[in-house]
């Protein structure tokens, strides 16, 4: 009863038998681990974790702590715990006594009691066991002998007559009691490393579950951010559009009550030109002189109407609060991404360095976009410009973080990257992307690539000719390429040791073209 009443203590309340590998919660209950993370991974749908026994709830999924103590309470009542009751071997002998067996000799396949143990042959070959029933597998199959012996080589039983056999008979054989012992001496001494190994690969468990959890409570952080970010962002702008229809308002109550006390005029007036035509008429249809002359002189002439003059909006007020709204929400916008560590330069300010322009490169006004052509471009010579047909940025970033955008042709040869603006101004090993000095993303024949210094990396994409976003982190050496299409998609990560300013760096071929910005 007392054994019954542990068994019930030491049993997992999920799989409803003894602890395997029992962990605690916090909550204090246990359970064995890989029930409790079956359970966790039916719970991560709702988000939401709770305990089995006592219905705990944790927001995040918690760590599973392994309960050492209960794990060696465990394991030690197992090792307590007797065998299932054996069948009672008797002696062959005893019969029909049924006295109980003390040996069993596997040659003679008997079992003996004491007293007639002692008759027994004292012959090594005659091999005493425990008392069990001689089973079949413990003779050889093919020579239907008791196995005796181990063969070291082959890892095989043999009985007498497969050691004489031509495919045992120069191997090493050992009595089954010798290789028993040798084989449990290398087996105790395999536990140590095992232990260690065992050791080693839960120590890599935890870690990974804990860089899992930190991974969840970054991405949950994230979030977090970017909900407040916009938050904000939605919060100024009903401001900002409140106070531009508030000025419409405004103006629109202003006008409309001009319009109203006009109205009101011309209505009244309107009523005493009715009232006074009715008068002529009625006085008109006297007939008789004297009477008629009686009313008096009736007044023909008309007041004089002042002017009015009609107000429409002011629409230039307007737009002006319109503009104020919109730069306070830009600078609302650029505090926020401050705030919550969205800081990035974006392409406003990138624009083309005409110094560096190959003269067959033509350049927009803006100096947003560039474009290979086979006219000739009258331009001074420098010793920045490019004699391949290649052109940079006037930016130079030496620090934080950027992102520009790119849109690009189909068709072409195009480059599009960024630069030490040390790099050769002629030759192959000037080309963005062909040297130690620059790395690019390329378009050519139909197909991407990302280059770094002549090295050609494969770029898994699904459209042509992709718009391209650039994030550049320059104090974490990352240089990541973007598809703008439907989605953002990621197309190819540099890691790179920045240890000079860089410049935008694009290359045109075959009538490509590139420009900067959306």
């Amino acid at each position: 009863m007392a054994s019954f009443g542990l068994s019930e203590e030491l049993s997992c309340s999920i799989c409803l038998d003894i602890y395997t590998n029992p962990v605690m919660l916090t909550c204090g209950h246990n359970f064995c681990e890989v029930c409790i993370s079956i359970v966790w991974i039916r719970q991560k749908v709702s988000g939401i974790y709770s305990c089995p026994e006592c219905r705990a709830e944790f927001k995040t999924r918690p760590m599973l702590q392994k309960n050492l103590k209960l794990c060696n309470i465990v394991e030690h009542y197992r090792s307590t715990q007797e065998n299932p009751a054996k069948t009672k071997i008797f002696c062959t002998y005893c019969a029909p006594s049924l006295a109980p067996a003390n040996k069993t000799c596997l040659r003679c396949e008997a079992s003996f009691c004491e007293l007639h143990l002692k008759n027994h042959s004292k012959s090594t070959s005659h091999t005493l066991i425990e008392p069990c029933k001689p089973p079949e597998d413990r003779k050889c199959p093919v020579h239907n002998e008791l196995i005796k012996y181990f063969c070291v080589r082959d890892s095989s039983l043999l009985c007498t007559s497969c050691t004489m056999d031509w495919k045992h008979k120069d191997h090493e054989t050992e009595l089954l009691n010798e290789a028993s012992e040798k084989e449990k001496t290398r087996l105790k001494e395999f536990i140590p490393q095992l232990s260690s190994k065992t050791d080693a690969a839960e120590k890599k468990f935890w870690s990974l579950e804990k860089d899992r959890n930190d991974f969840h409570q970054k991405s949950v952080g994230l979030k977090g951010r970017v909900t407040s970010l916009f938050g904000d962002i939605r919060t100024e702008l009903n401001e900002l559009e409140n106070k531009v229809l508030a000025e419409i308002t405004k103006q629109e109550i202003c006008i409309s009550a001009s319009y109203s006390e006009a109205i009101q005029k011309l209505d009244k007036q309107i009523q005493d030109m009715y009232r006074k035509k009715r008068h002529i008429e009625e006085v008109c249809k006297i007939t008789d002189p004297l009477m008629f002359l009686k009313h008096g002189a009736i007044k023909t002439d008309f007041e004089q109407e002042s002017p009015f003059y009609a107000k429409n909006l002011n629409v230039e007020l307007i737009s002006v609060t319109l503009m104020r709204a919109l730069c306070k929400l830009s600078d609302v916008i650029l505090e926020g991404k401050k705030q919550f560590e969205f800081n990035l330069g974006d392409s406003t300010d990138l624009i083309l360095n005409v110094n560096t322009a190959n003269n067959y490169i033509a350049l927009s006004p803006d100096l947003k976009k560039a474009t290979d052509t086979d006219q000739e471009k009258s331009r001074p010579h420098r010793p920045e410009r490019f004699i391949t047909p290649q052109v940079l940025s006037t930016k130079r970033i030496t620090s934080g973080k950027h992102y520009w955008e790119i849109q690009t042709s189909d068709y072409g040869d195009w480059r599009v990257g960024v630069t030490y603006n040390n790099v050769k101004r002629k030759g192959d090993n000037s080309l963005i992307g062909s040297n130690p000095k620059s790395w690019c993303l390329r378009w050519c024949e139909e197909e991407l690539t990302a280059d770094e210094d002549d090295e050609l990396y494969e770029v898994t994409n699904s459209v042509s000719s992709p718009d391209i976003g650039i994030y550049l982190d320059y104090d974490d050496e990352v240089l990541s390429f973007y598809e703008l299409f439907d989605s953002v998609q990621h197309l190819y990560t540099f890691y790179c040791y920045f240890n000079k300013p860089l410049y935008a760096g694009f290359y045109l071929n075959d009538e490509a073209w590139i420009k900067i910005g959306k």
